[in-house]
């Protein structure tokens, strides 16, 4: 048909050259160069002949370089709808902090002539009624145990809980004299793994026994806390399988025997003697890597977060905690990543480090270690922690959560297509990340630094209105079921039952200062909670 424009210029392949992708008809027929210019091309122009384009092509064939412009056009929109994405999300983020910050800024000269406010905006600013409030005394303490150094426990840890609930018992005739809080809250720290020193023989782990870790941690423990990109860790690995001997880099070793040791601890039956041969190793390696400033190092240190948590080695726990945090401010990963000029996979891996660090921040803070040590290691609740504050500020944080993209299918160039409608290992941590923030509004507004403070049951509901949210908003495959009142068995290799504890232990927290109050009744949510907990 007379009259239809050429197509657009291509490329040809790599090269600065470029071409239209259709000449006129004239053109095509002399077999001479066409520019392309509407509505009459240079040389119909010259010789002053009607430009025509016929809408078939002769040849069978597309353009040469007509492909790879498409792919090199389909990239760049996909690279700018990712940025507009990213900047309508932080643009919405503004929104709602504005909105929030004028809600509760109004003046109170307000014209009596203005339309009433929201009903929520109206009970957040209405004081509480006073029988809905009760005061919390906590009383923070100073213990100290045989031949070590005193230290702080805070009210989250449930120190103080224990001593109220001990009262009350008196109160009502019951003796409690054997129960000791010691024992529970696991305040001696942890005890040596083995009698004696590993052999020189142990240096090296048997081959069954790494394939064996390596498969744990990147099953049970990467969903959860996704601090090593897996394709890299197992090229690593594949080293030290051909030659141990060979592994010099002391970031590597740290690694490995971390991954090793980490995992070796969630068998049922550990190897006690090989996991000491394995701690001995990467203590050795970490230690001569502290004082790099790179995110290897930071990696390594969270790790080994993880495993003095499961150990409850708070001594080490805390002093590789606070390196951690000073190196991750360092490396600017609390800031918006969107302020570097990396590649995807270097970003991706800054926001996951960033977001695992920020979690096992608040993982260390209220005993919250319960979660993953009882679903995979069998620790139960021998690691409550000393409810001390968080290091990682709320108003400092500007770091994006990373995208739900497998390690698989990261590059630095880009995001390489993976199985649509298939559920990735990385929504658990993400949805673990989620509910982190609200963890950590919990701990804000629940139990702060203050000795004595007032607390109210609409405070509690609103919380619990932003948990319930947080769980309603899981993926499904993420969601646990209750049959009859029980916790579905159908859950094989779904982190499901780990989300589900985690909600119902924020509501313990939420409401455990009410169950010890002066409120009677009305502090049953709290004691109901209890229930789920134990089923789970």
């Amino acid at each position: 048909m007379p009259g239809i424009l050429p197509m657009k210029v291509i490329k040809v392949g790599t090269s600065s050259q470029s071409r239209i992708a259709q000449a006129c008809d004239r053109c095509r027929s002399k077999k001479i160069r066409c520019d392309g210019i509407r509505p009459c091309c240079s040389q119909c122009a010259n010789v002053g002949f009607e430009c025509r384009t016929s809408d078939k092509l002769s040849r069978r064939a597309f353009p040469r370089g007509y492909t790879e412009s498409l792919e090199e056009r389909v990239r760049a929109l996909e690279s700018e709808v990712r940025e507009l994405k990213d900047l309508l999300d932080e643009k919405d983020e503004k929104i709602d902090m504005l909105s929030k910050m004028h809600s509760n800024r109004r003046s109170p000269a307000e014209s009596p002539h203005r339309s009433p406010p929201p009903t929520s905006v109206r009970l957040e600013s209405s004081p509480p009624p006073r029988e809905d409030t009760f005061r919390v005394q906590a009383s923070p303490l100073l213990l100290g145990v045989e031949n070590s150094d005193s230290y702080f426990m805070g009210a989250s840890s449930g120190r103080s809980f224990i001593e109220s609930c001990k009262r009350k018992m008196q109160e009502n005739g019951k003796s409690c004299a054997d129960f000791n809080p010691e024992a529970f809250l696991h305040i001696q720290g942890c005890y040596p793994l083995a009698q004696k020193q590993p052999s020189p023989q142990m240096r090296v782990p048997p081959r069954l026994f790494t394939d064996r870790c390596v498969n744990v941690y990147f099953q049970e423990w990467s969903p959860l806390f996704p601090v090593l990109h897996k394709p890299t860790f197992l090229r690593v690995y594949e080293e030290f399988v051909a030659d141990p001997d060979k592994i010099k880099n002391n970031h590597k070793l740290a690694q490995l025997y971390l991954v090793f040791a980490i995992a070796a601890l969630s068998s049922e039956q550990p190897d006690l003697e090989q996991i000491a041969a394995c701690e001995q190793q990467w203590q050795r390696a970490l230690e001569a890597i502290l004082m790099d400033n790179t995110m290897v190092t930071l990696q390594c240190l969270l790790l080994a977060l993880m495993y003095c948590t499961i150990r409850a080695d708070y001594k080490r726990l805390q002093h590789y905690k606070g390196i951690a945090v000073g190196l991750s401010h360092r490396l600017g990963l609390h800031q918006s990543q969107k302020r570097f000029s990396f590649g995807v996979l270097t970003i991706e891996t800054r926001k996951k480090v960033f977001w695992s660090l920020y979690m096992l921040d608040w993982y260390v803070h209220p005993s919250f270690n319960s979660l993953t040590s009882t679903s995979l290691t069998g620790h139960s609740f021998s690691a409550a922690l000393l409810g001390l504050p968080k290091l990682l500020k709320e108003e400092d944080i500007h770091c994006e959560f990373p995208s739900d993209t497998d390690d698989e299918y990261v590059t630095e160039k880009g995001f390489q297509p993976s199985l649509p409608g298939e559920a990735t290992r990385l929504s658990n941590a993400l949805a673990l990340f989620r509910g982190s923030r609200v963890l950590a509004k919990v701990l804000e507004k629940i139990y702060p630094s203050a000795t004595s403070h007032d607390l109210s049951l609409q405070q509690m509901s609103a919380l619990e209105a932003e948990l319930d949210e947080w769980y309603n908003n899981l993926p499904q495959h993420l969601k646990l079921t209750f049959k009859q009142d029980k916790p579905s068995t159908d859950v094989t290799g779904s982190r499901s039952p780990i989300l589900a504890l985690a909600y119902y232990y924020i509501r313990t927290l939420i409401y455990r200062p009410a169950v010890t109050s002066s409120l009677g009744p009305k502090a049953a949510p709290g004691a109901a909670v209890g229930r789920r907990v134990k089923e789970l």
